[in-house]
């Protein structure tokens, strides 16, 4: 640093207006276009940046409901057994905890999951407790922290980073990187949708039931299968 102050840049002649008028013309289509582009990553469900890996690259990815939530003979209870209409039933925890038996070992048609993702329940767009507290005591018995980043209603963005999770290999076998969801069960079937997993079988809806695991494999280069798995945690579990 000299202490100068910086040269003035050479005066230029000022455009006409004829040409400014021009130029703005020019630019409003992109202002417009700009605009679109910020309000469709802002609306609900829209996440800007995030993308969908390459389809062909293997993905495993199981998908739970929460487990049973309050009606009109159940309460709700939260972690200190306080009674909370977000939270899980008696039953609800006892599935919760339960669910660890599933994954140790696997049984046929599960693998242990690398990744446990559920329903964000704190922030502007939080749902209930239940889907996080269905898969704490699967995430604690894993060493594995629940990701809670992702709401109802970003079931595109959720598909798009658990697909990108999937996508990693494991550092033992090479093999994609077992990824569990935890979801409320009426917006399942969008996650299913976003995957490219429509087609394969899978309901369109999820069944009234607590009991259930959806599982999708894809083999790199492959294509989705879908298969259904019975959890029998608990007594009455069909």
């Amino acid at each position: 640093m000299t202490g100068r102050p910086p040269t003035p840049p050479a005066r230029r002649a000022l455009p006409g207006r004829r040409a400014v008028l021009a130029g703005l013309a020019g630019v409003a289509p992109l202002v417009v276009a700009g605009c679109a582009l910020i309000g469709e990553a802002a609306k609900p469900g829209k996440t800007a940046g995030v993308q969908e890996p390459d389809p062909g690259r293997a993905a495993f990815v199981m998908i739970i409901r929460h487990g049973e939530k309050p009606d009109g003979s159940h309460p709700g209870l939260d972690e200190a057994g306080r009674p909370d209409g977000k939270s899980l039933t008696r039953r609800g925890w006892e599935r919760a905890e339960a669910l660890p038996t599933l994954f140790s070992p696997p049984v046929p048609g599960l693998q242990v999951p690398a990744r446990i993702l559920a329903a964000a329940d704190v922030g502007p767009h939080a749902g209930a407790h239940r889907m996080r507290q269905t898969v704490g005591p699967l995430a604690r018995a894993l060493g594995l922290t629940v990701n809670t980043g992702y709401a109802e209603t970003q079931e595109s963005a959720l598909a798009g980073a658990v697909l990108a999770d999937s996508a990693r290999p494991t550092s033992d076998t090479g093999e994609a990187q077992p990824v569990l969801i935890c979801w409320e069960h009426s917006r399942i079937p969008r996650i299913v949708e976003a995957l490219g997993a429509a087609h394969t079988g899978v309901p369109a809806e999820w069944p009234d039931r607590f009991d259930t695991i959806w599982t999708f494999s894809r083999p790199a280069g492959g294509a989705w299968a879908f298969h259904e798995v019975r959890q029998h945690l608990l007594d009455g579990d069909t």
